[in-house]
């Protein structure tokens, strides 16, 4: 079934070292989900860390997801965090196309190469350019293991 081996991939792209090296912190659990969104298989992986509000969310749609991409750059653009100035910043040097949406306490990192497209979460009570550094790192590390 290639919803159950999407999950799979999704808990795959990062690794325990890879999230103790952003995070200090090794997760307790990677817990997989998978599901089809309209054309989309959908497979997204929770990293529990010890310290729940640092835990990290990586999620993968394959598909048509240039659609996909414009609709998130769109819609996480104008969602607001209390108090919080939100932009779309484009993201250079990741996949074919990059970008940080949302505020520093609800924000992700979305990269897209090819057929698939990646969003990287990321808790803690960091700022945006500290979570956006730490978010690139890890997406590098998602990305070479992701296959072509």
């Amino acid at each position: 079934m290639l919803l159950a081996t999407l999950a799979l991939k999704a808990c795959s792209l990062l690794t325990s070292a890879d999230i103790a090296a952003v995070q200090q912190q090794t997760p307790t659990e990677a817990r997989e989900s998978a599901s089809r969104r309209g054309e989309l298989d959908v497979g997204q992986c929770f990293y529990v860390l010890p310290t729940f509000t640092k835990s990290v969310s990586v999620e993968v749609a394959r598909g048509n997801v240039a659609g996909l991409m414009e609709k998130a750059r769109v819609q996480r653009g104008q969602e607001q965090d209390e108090g919080e100035e939100h932009a779309v910043e484009p993201v250079k040097g990741l996949g074919d196309e990059a970008f940080w949406a949302g505020g520093a306490r609800l924000g992700g990192l979305y990269v897209r190469r090819g057929d698939a497209l990646l969003r990287f979460a990321i808790g803690g009570p960091e700022n945006k350019a500290v979570k956006l550094k730490k978010l690139r790192r890890l997406a590098r590390k998602a990305l070479a293991r992701l296959p072509r």
